[in-house]
């Protein structure tokens, strides 16, 4: 039900981008033809739907974000499950990252402009770090399961590795994402309205909202399924999920010592 919510919400910040921006360009039709006081009230009815649907934009947008941030944040939390120090590092970085998506929402539905550009920034900053210390974790967990397995028999990958790499990949390309939202926000600050970096900025807006929604379901899929790289070369099945994957590593580790 929350990977269908992250779909939802990112469908809904998509159609009040497009909405923002078509009224945004209607005022400025409006602006530069005459028309008396019809055109001055056509104005004044297009600025009071952009107060409308920009916090609506945010809103859907930070909480889409959160739901993928919440997912991010559980993998690593799965894998170092009896890691407290771990653990609490992932809670703390999530309590900021929901403190900021939420002021950011409400700033931008108050209407404050400077506040919120600031907070955009802090936001994704705080996504990006959310994924990247998240998917560091797993690497480093990753590869002390392959040293403990190396040890122990010399077989292709195991089961528990190909769910770990998908893991890794999928942080990656998504760590990727953000870095270009945070490049294009930068950009995007003296861009011109329907410019090409004010276009590219838009797209990749949606893609990393897109992707946020997307990756959980992705992950769920293939982990279940089994549809790894071990699958496609080896036909090899994964038959557990990731709610075995901290037992398998630790039972491997206890194996060793």
């Amino acid at each position: 039900m929350i990977l269908l919510a992250g779909f939802v919400l990112a469908f809904l910040h998509t159609w009040a981008t497009l909405a923002t921006d078509l009224v945004i360009l209607k005022i400025g039709l409006v602006v530069t033809l005459p028309g008396g006081l019809m055109a001055q009230e056509m104005a004044a009815d297009s600025e009071s739907l952009i107060h409308v649907a920009l916090p609506f934009q945010a809103w859907f947008g930070n909480l889409t974000l959160l739901v993928a941030d919440a997912f991010i944040v559980w993998r690593a939390w799965a894998i170092w499950r009896e890691n407290m120090i771990i653990k609490w590092i992932l809670i703390i970085l999530l309590l900021l990252d929901i403190g900021v998506s939420i002021a950011d929402g409400i700033l931008d539905t108050m209407g404050e402009a400077n506040s919120t550009i600031t907070l955009d920034w802090v936001s994704a900053v705080l996504n990006l770090a959310v994924n990247v210390a998240a998917t560091l974790l797993i690497v480093y967990r990753a590869w002390k399961h392959h040293k403990s397995v190396q040890e122990i028999s010399r077989r292709r990958k195991t089961r528990v590795e190909a769910i770990l790499l998908i893991f890794i990949e999928s942080g990656v390309i998504f760590g990727v994402i953000q870095t270009l939202s945070i490049i294009f926000q930068a950009l995007e600050v003296h861009a011109i309205l329907f410019s090409p970096v004010d276009i590219a900025s838009v797209f990749i807006s949606i893609l990393f909202i897109y992707t946020a929604a997307i990756n959980p379901v992705a992950l769920v899929l293939l982990v279940q399924t089994g549809n790894t790289y071990e699958d496609t070369y080896h036909q090899e099945e994964i038959p557990e999920a990731t709610e075995q994957l901290s037992l398998e590593l630790t039972s491997a580790h206890a194996a060793v010592s």
